[in-house]
């Protein structure tokens, strides 16, 4: 399986349960580090659902040029 880049886009803070930039819950961004690759591939399916239109739009162009760095 190919390796999942972190939905991280760097605009992390929390609103005391996701963080608004990526859309993870605060203990989806704990598990990250220790989830193997089907987790997390489950983990970014989940976490984009949690973004408002506008924030989806920015994470996803901000998360392709992350992508582009990891190829």
């Amino acid at each position: 399986m190919k390796k999942i880049v972190s939905p991280c886009i760097d605009k992390c803070y929390t609103d005391g349960f996701k963080c608004p930039g990526c859309g993870r819950t605060n203990d989806e961004v704990q598990e990250w580090f220790y989830a193997d690759e089907p987790r997390r591939k489950e983990i970014l399916e989940e976490c984009v659902k949690r973004l408002d239109p506008v924030a989806f739009d920015i994470w996803q162009e901000n998360y392709e040029w992350k992508c582009q760095d990891y190829e």
